[in-house]
């Protein structure tokens, strides 16, 4: 299975503008708060932030105003002569009494096998496209034997995936990591059928709390879940939560929809990174918030729920259309996940932008929505936040 190591951070208004403005804000900041004023301790999660910076920041000593333990120094375009940038590096990877800072080369050919930078760097990021297996293999193992951690970047479909790992390569990239394996012919798993009674159940126009309470208590594992989620700091509640029906009436109608949402979007994908659970709680989050400031506060439960399952294809590796044939879910959020159509697709589009950063594409959706997008980082944020509480708490 495999795990996410870290995002590359793309600056809307460059690098450089967002440091001005996080410097802005303080004269004293730590690390920490500089980090923090960035906003990637929320937006990162548990994984690192890969940064690349300019020559000019790297010869200011600009990586050190953050945590060395979250950040991979982006390092583009070294130079057999640069002697300058190499001791500037070298001296980050020195820093004081930490373990100092992982570097990166970016943009890396074969021709730089020479480098003096190699005897520096822990990552390096090796375009192969169109590179043999053969040669992608002898680049590896020279990169390995230096101590030096080859990533494949540019990997587009499963048939370069499989090369490069056969390769040696330790860490992959690209736009197929956007894309899931479908299995044409796998089936939803006979498990994840009771989560889709239970989420049929939760959908009728009128909630049976006796009929549903009877429902989850055929799961152990899932009337665990409930109690333990009920009785989790994330409710603070002063009294114990001890029968299932209790805990629902507690939850009332609407929280018992997400929270059965979240239980079959986890089902779905209990054998993947928990990363991809975690980008579904952001865009359902997210989703949500934007509702009432676009005009669709009613629908703003439908659109954390379009939110939430806009990556079943990846959790499930079947076909979307055969996955959302199984889903009691409404009609709009179905033609925004299924055919960009309806009045969700939008929204849709414009978070999906936003995670990639296509900044102009981003503009054009919230144009459209007559959103004023300067809210959209704080909104993310506040997302990315409540998902790490909500995995904590399940």
């Amino acid at each position: 299975m495999a795990n996410v190591y870290g995002y590359d951070m793309n600056f809307r208004f460059g690098l450089e503008a967002e440091l001005a403005a996080a410097a802005g804000l303080g004269c004293d900041l730590t690390r920490i708060d500089f980090w923090r004023a960035l906003g990637f301790d929320v937006i990162l999660g548990l994984g690192r932030g890969c940064v690349t910076f300019s020559r000019d920041l790297l010869l200011q000593g600009m990586p050190i105003m953050f945590p060395a333990d979250a950040l991979v120094v982006g390092v583009r375009g070294v130079l057999r002569g640069d002697r300058e940038l190499i001791d500037a590096c070298r001296q980050l990877k020195d820093f004081g009494y930490e373990l100092g800072y992982e570097l990166d080369l970016v943009e890396f050919t074969v021709d730089q096998m020479s480098s003096p930078f190699l005897d520096l760097a822990d990552i390096v990021r090796v375009s192969t496209a169109g590179m043999t297996r053969k040669k992608q293999a002898a680049v590896c193992a020279d990169l390995t034997q230096r101590d030096v951690r080859p990533l494949a970047s540019d990997v587009a479909t499963p048939e370069q995936y499989e090369e490069a790992h056969e390769a040696g390569f330790w860490y992959f990239q690209g736009e197929f990591f956007r894309e899931p394996a479908l299995a044409p012919g796998r089936e939803l798993p006979l498990l994840k059928a009771h989560h889709l009674a239970l989420l049929r159940e939760v959908n009728k126009p009128q909630i049976a709390y006796d009929e549903l309470a009877d429902l989850v208590k055929t799961d152990v594992v899932m009337t665990y879940r409930l109690l333990r989620f009920m009785n989790s700091a994330w409710y603070g509640l002063r009294q114990t939560v001890n029968s299932v029906r209790h805990a629902l009436v507690l939850l009332g109608p609407q929280e018992i929809k997400l929270w059965v949402s979240l239980l079959v979007v986890r089902g779905l994908g209990e054998d993947k990174p928990r990363e991809l659970f975690r980008q579904c709680l952001i865009r359902a989050k997210t989703a949500e918030a934007i509702a009432p400031l676009v005009g669709m506060g009613s629908q703003a439960s439908e659109l954390f729920l379009m939110g939430m399952f806009s990556l079943v294809e990846a959790l499930s590796n079947v076909p979307l259309a055969r996955v959302l044939e199984a889903l009691p879910l409404n009609h709009d959020i179905i033609a925004a996940l299924q055919a960009q159509r309806g009045p969700f697709a939008l929204v849709y589009a414009l978070i999906r932008q936003y995670e990639w950063g296509h900044w102009k594409r981003m503009s054009e959706c919230a144009a459209a929505l007559n959103l004023n997008e300067n809210v959209l980082p704080a909104l993310f944020g506040t997302a990315a936040q409540w998902a790490d509480n909500a995995l904590s708490s399940m």
